[in-house]
């Protein structure tokens, strides 16, 4: 699946152009706490659109609450909707299968930092659909049916 529509789905975001807002704003974080020329390296696979004009700001990142809240500086958000989408970014881009990731350049950032960045995909899990609870046992059945 595209990086765009499963970032756009798990972070509950409204639509492309938010998501891509999101991704790049991830990216531009991203390029404070690496070396331009690894940064490059993670880069290069990216869709040119989110590659487009990241420059490192020039301020090194000091650590996991200073690249958040840079991410929610740039979204205008707060701090805990920003790590959650960091997560949810960072998860897609460990996750795809060819290029660099992140979590390989993980022992670049600062050591408070490195767990997000290894951050990955849990384990595909059914959706939960709401609605009426099904009886398990014919006690229940018959309640169920008496209503």
């Amino acid at each position: 699946m595209d990086l765009l529509v499963t970032v756009q789905e798990r972070g509950r975001l409204h639509g492309p152009n938010e998501t891509r807002r999101a991704v790049r704003a991830v990216l531009a974080a991203l390029c404070d706490v690496l070396p331009p020329p690894i940064f490059q390296r993670l880069a290069v696979h990216l869709p040119s659109p989110l590659r487009m004009g990241l420059r490192d700001s020039g301020v090194p990142v000091s650590g996991c609450h200073d690249f958040v809240s840079r991410i929610g500086d740039r979204l205008l958000v707060d701090d805990p909707n920003a790590a959650f989408l960091a997560r949810i970014i960072l998860e897609q881009l460990n996750a795809v299968r060819h290029g660099h990731t992140p979590a390989q350049f993980a022992d670049l950032a600062p050591a408070d930092l490195r767990p997000l960045l290894r951050a990955s995909a849990p384990a595909h899990t059914p959706v939960v659909r709401a609605g009426r609870r099904r009886p398990t046992d014919l006690r229940h059945r018959r309640q169920a049916v008496r209503r």
